[in-house]
């Protein structure tokens, strides 16, 4: 069909769009939708939905787009697609929960932020940061895998456990992380993260009214205290 049509909405884009192709003298194909023999008042009720009822793309699935110019992003992506991680049929990347996969791409990113947020381990780069995540997280894997598999029946993967062992996992890297050979001491972290074996990981157990920020925060003091000793 060659005939003229208004734009009901998206003049920004289109905006956006023109001004690309007259740039970079390139040719762009452009999804959109269109709808045929509106009158004025049809357009105007179609403008007020598209404006007012229209939602948002969830944090996940932002994270996810992001993940080619956001290394905690591109990180957080790996972590719930790579087969070798312990998230792996865990997490979901658009944000969607099912009682198999509990863990947003957006939970993934809170608890990375958390895992090095002011160390040195901060500064590698993102291949090595993720090699050290998989290791942390598999070794609590290993350590308790019954626990680690049954979401209902533990509380090992719930988000404020993630958490917690993310805060702990601050202060236990990159003390066991020698910096000159960019190594972590896997043998040292086996054999201090294997004192969480002493925590009761059941859903209704000492950990079932662990809630949010603050939750996370008592617990990682607690594996902390753990390991130390």
């Amino acid at each position: 069909m060659q005939k003229k049509a208004s734009l009901i909405d998206g003049q920004l884009r289109f905006g956006g769009i023109e001004l690309y192709t007259k740039t970079t003298n390139t040719m762009l194909h452009v999804p959109f939708l269109a709808f045929h023999w509106l009158d004025e008042d049809e357009e105007i009720k179609f403008f007020d939905i598209i404006n007012t009822k229209a939602k948002g793309i969830g944090t996940s699935l932002s994270r996810f787009l992001k993940r080619e110019s956001d290394n905690l992003s591109w990180i957080a992506t790996q972590l719930i697609i790579d087969p070798n991680s312990p998230l792996y049929n865990k997490g979901t990347l658009i944000g969607k929960r099912t009682k198999e996969k509990h863990i947003t791409l957006q939970n993934v990113y809170n608890f990375l932020l958390l895992l090095i947020k002011n160390t040195k381990i901060a500064e590698l780069p993102k291949e090595k940061i993720l090699n050290i995540t998989l290791t942390y997280f598999n070794c609590i894997k290993e350590l308790l895998p019954v626990e680690w598999s049954d979401y209902k029946q533990y509380r090992l993967t719930h988000i404020v456990c993630l958490n917690a062992f993310a805060i702990a996992g601050n202060k236990i890297i990159p003390s066991n992380f020698n910096f000159v050979s960019n190594q972590l001491n896997i043998k040292e972290v086996n054999k201090r993260m294997s004192s969480i074996k002493i925590f009761d990981w059941s859903s209704e157990g000492t950990l079932k009214y662990l809630k949010g920020a603050s939750g996370s925060k008592l617990l990682a003091e607690d594996i902390i205290a753990s390991v130390e000793k």
